[in-house]
Order: C-alpha cells, then sequence, then structure tokens
C-alpha cells in the first residue's frame, strides 16, 4: 500500500525556517494585519513547504508567504494553497502547495537541484 510520503513529488528537507503567512481571503484585495502568522517551519520542498500551526486551517486556503531561509539564502515572497491541515503525534501542521509561478517562486527553486533536494 502506497503511503503519502510515496507519493511526493519532491524530497522534504527537515529545516526549521524562521516565515510569516498571510491568510488571502477570497475576493479581497484588503489585507488586516490580525490576518498574519509568524510560524516555524517544519519541513521544505522544492514545491511545497510544511509549517507549525497554532489552529487549523482549511484546505483550499489561499495563502501569501515570505520565507527567510538561514545561512544568507535570503528572504523570498512566495504564494501558495493550504493542501492538508492534520495532527500528527499530536503537533499541528500543514501542508502548503507552493505557486512557483508567481513572485519570487523561481528565486526559491534555484535553490534545489535538479532531483529537487535543496543546494547550495
Amino acid at each position: 500500500m502506497a503511503t503519502k510520503i510515496d507519493n511526493r513529488r519532491h524530497p522534504r528537507i527537515n529545516r526549521e525556517e524562521n516565515l510569516s503567512l498571510t491568510l488571502l481571503p477570497a475576493g479581497s484585495s484588503s489585507l488586516d494585519p490580525e490576518d498574519r502568522l509568524y510560524l516555524t517551519s517544519h519541513d521544505i520542498s522544492l514545491a511545497g513547504i510544511s509549517v507549525e500551526l497554532p489552529s487549523p486551517i482549511k484546505p483550499d486556503t489561499d495563502v501569501e508567504l515570505w520565507v527567510a531561509l538561514l545561512e544568507n539564502y535570503g528572504t523570498y515572497h512566495l504564494y501558495g494553497t493550504i493542501a492538508w491541515c492534520a495532527a500528527p503525534e499530536g503537533h499541528l501542521l500543514a501542508g502548503i502547495a507552493l505557486n512557483l509561478e508567481r513572485a519570487d517562486g523561481r528565486l526559491w527553486a534555484a535553490h534545489f537541484d535538479s532531483t529537487g533536494h535543496f543546494s547550495d
């Protein structure tokens, strides 16, 4: 039987990165500062980021995020969609599927090699 890990498109790298995530309300152009969350990543990949959450977020919620990579790799403005939200092992996590065609998506993708592994 296939597991979620078997179905992943890109390898995950366990990295704790600082990021801010803003929920994007459907059809709204103005953002309320209260919609911004300051989070830590659980892991990252070429096409997604797993984050630790203080409360659940519905799947299919569009998000805007700023990720500050460690080791002076820079800060990236990215867009994505909540793909899943669950509490494995007692920690509330969400998976964000990134839209690499928007904002700094291509710059983000440049940190990964052709096999999807993070490269320096």
